[in-house]
């Protein structure tokens, strides 16, 4: 936010309301006070729809990828960015192609992210030889217990590793135990949350990256590492992975058995002409293609095609009911709540009135025994 405000960029703070209808309103209203050309909606369910009606007023936008987590193909299904006047961006050529298989575009744009390339780089050393997992410390897509595991192997094989995790989440207070349990808090080290402007000098202290994610799109920690010469040793997923390491050339992927990665972290420690191969390729591969100044570029370019289409006439109708299509399954339980109907609503107000006067004609009219026997029986629908 500081980046955005000192280059004299607008910024508005907004606190998410319990109903998507609410959001959907108030990101119209926000529309309508700045009355772009064109609508960049990121990440959020609110975002898409509030893109869905604006369009139809000639106001074009882009919807973008960011990994093969279920829950983007279910927006996209549900907001087909392309019919309505959208395009869809893909941060690997992976979701680009797997957007168009699942037809959900025809002409997606893949835009990678794009990262600084520092002057302070990785070295080789084997005292410490040191590997670190940088990133959400969960097991959901980041298979945590999997990094660590790999940890402690590797440990075990080579006294000369040492392990960093940078990062916080979840899982932290279990993953501690883990290790502790292990007798390696000494080897295998939680650094904890890092300020990102910290996390490249940390990174160029480290050898080798592991990532053993079941999914990704383009990892930005990955490619943070790469371009200071941090080697990769990566599970081998078919989202985005293997558009940035190349098997022995800029890295190795491996299997999701903590066998394989543990050995490979343990060639790298012994042969360091291997590793400097790696190292170099790595820079030069994202210094070529994943650079902050060429993905700059790229979105420009996008701004400038949805630009040039715009057909935008202010203000924006916000419509006083917003109709939404049906949760698809992916979206269950990871989807903003939307708004009570009307008659949902009256009967749960009415509820507690009902069931009161139903029991207080039961005490009247009821024997005290049967009352007893129809509670025991039947309490737990009541007091749900």
């Amino acid at each position: 936010m500081p980046i955005l405000r000192e280059a004299g960029i607008s910024v508005e703070i907004a606190i998410q309301s319990p109903y998507i209808e609410d959001d959907i309103s108030s990101m119209l209203a926000f529309i309508n006070r700045y009355q772009p050309r064109v609508f960049l909606p990121q990440c959020l369910e609110s975002t898409y729809h509030t893109a869905g009606i604006a369009d139809s007023y000639g106001l074009p936008w882009s919807m973008a990828i960011h990994s093969d987590d279920p829950v983007y193909w279910a927006f996209a299904e549900t907001v087909a960015p392309e019919a309505n006047n959208g395009l869809m961006i893909g941060v690997s050529d992976y979701i680009s192609k797997k957007a168009v298989q699942k037809e959900l575009a025809h002409q997606p744009i893949t835009i990678p992210y794009g990262v600084s390339i520092f002057e302070n780089t990785a070295s080789f050393s084997d005292s410490p030889f040191r590997v670190v997992f940088s990133g959400r410390v969960v097991e959901e897509q980041k298979r945590i217990s999997l990094v660590l595991e790999v940890m402690c192997q590797a440990c075990r094989l080579d006294p000369r590793i040492e392990c960093w995790i940078i990062g916080d989440g979840d899982e932290m207070t279990i993953s501690r135990d883990f290790i502790n349990d292990r007798g390696l808090a000494d080897r295998i080290i939680f650094l904890g949350r890092v300020e990102s402007s910290q996390v490249p000098a940390k990174l160029a202290l480290c050898q080798v990256i592991l990532l053993m994610s079941d999914y990704e799109g383009l990892p930005i920690a990955l490619l943070e590492a790469m371009a200071i010469g941090v080697v990769p040793i990566v599970r081998s997923i078919s989202s985005g992975i293997p558009e940035l390491v190349k098997h022995n050339e800029s890295g190795l992927l491996v299997d999701d058995t903590p066998e394989q990665a543990a050995t490979a972290i343990v060639h790298l420690v012994n042969h360091p002409e291997t590793w400097l191969e790696y190292s170099n390729a790595s820079k030069l591969l994202v210094a070529e293609n994943y650079s902050e100044e060429i993905c700059y570029q790229r979105w420009l370019n996008v701004i400038s095609e949805l630009s040039d289409r715009s057909t935008i006439t202010y203000p924006i109708k916000i419509p006083r009911k917003i109709s939404l299509p049906p949760i698809l399954p992916d979206l269950v339980g990871r989807t903003q709540g939307r708004k009570p109907h009307i008659f949902r609503l009256f009967m749960a107000n009415l509820r507690p009135t009902i069931i009161s006067t139903c029991f207080e004609i039961g005490r009247k009219v009821l024997p005290k025994s049967f009352r007893h026997r129809l509670w025991i029986k039947y309490g737990k629908f009541f007091s749900s």
